[in-house]
């Protein structure tokens, strides 16, 4: 039987553990990336997004009227850019230019995917612009996975479809990889977006990475306008490029969140 000096010195060493332990899980800070999709058709709202001190990552399409402008921009600012590229969804919403769908055979959408990399300047990943077909195809998004290897681009999945496959075509290619946890302004209101945001920010401050898209919508521009976020938080906030995957696939609980195209 331990002495009563014995059992008080292991409470003491319990207790020292315990308050270590709690106070490495009180202490622990996850990531934020807020990305923004949608970039290209419009200058104003494409330049009041970027000059957002909040958003880390802008996604450009290519072949737009201010792909190229609002690239150059958006790296004079400091911000990491990857290409928002179109790919075929579930309900044949068009494309426009450059957009990648497998019906038009091989040769044409690596032809279109290799345009679109040589149309924004400093872009160092991919993700989809809608997709919800694209993505769920294992040989197409192979065609497209290998293509990025070729160039060292990183690639994030936009999650438009629950059942999308492209994060786990990305991990064979051995291409670094990440993917969207929550859609910010999927409803356009100052209750959702706010709510939104509340619920990523909650997540990172408990140790999660968090990575969020949203949209240069007049309710979203408002809410980042309005926004602010004291130095502990701020500290959560970095571009895409910090959180990506590498060289397998981790397992993960997906949420219900909502999809889109």
């Amino acid at each position: 039987m331990p002495s009563s000096k014995s059992r008080c010195a292991l409470v003491s060493l319990l207790l020292t553990v315990l308050l270590s332990s709690s106070a490495v899980f009180v202490s622990a800070r996850g990531q934020i990336v807020l990305v923004v999709d949608d970039l290209g058709n419009q200058r104003r709202s494409g330049r009041a997004v970027i000059d957002s001190p909040w958003i880390t990552t802008v996604a450009i399409m290519p072949g737009r009227p201010y792909t190229d402008e609002l690239a150059q921009y958006a790296f004079e600012q400091g911000k990491e850019i990857i290409i928002h590229m179109p790919m075929s969804n579930q309900t044949d919403f068009p494309l426009g230019p450059l957009g990648l769908n497998r019906s038009d055979g091989r040769l044409t959408l690596v032809q279109n995917l290799n345009a679109a990399l040589a149309s924004v300047p400093h872009a160092v990943g991919l993700s989809n612009h809608m997709g919800s077909r694209l993505t769920q195809d294992r040989e197409a998004m192979g065609w497209v996975m290998a293509i990025l290897k070729q160039v060292g681009f990183y690639f994030f999945d936009s999650r438009t479809v629950s059942t999308t496959i492209a994060h786990e075509v990305a991990a064979q290619y051995q291409l670094p990889w990440a993917m969207r946890n929550i859609f910010l302004d999927h409803y356009q209101t100052d209750t959702f977006i706010a709510q939104q945001w509340l619920l990523a920010l909650t997540r990172a401050r408990q140790g999660e990475t968090v990575t969020v898209i949203c949209h240069p919508y007049p309710e979203t521009l408002r809410f980042l306008r309005g926004l602010t976020l004291d130095p502990e938080d701020l500290a959560l906030l970095v571009p895409l490029s910090q959180v990506l995957n590498y060289a397998r696939i981790e397992q993960r609980s997906l949420r219900n969140f909502p999809q889109g195209i």
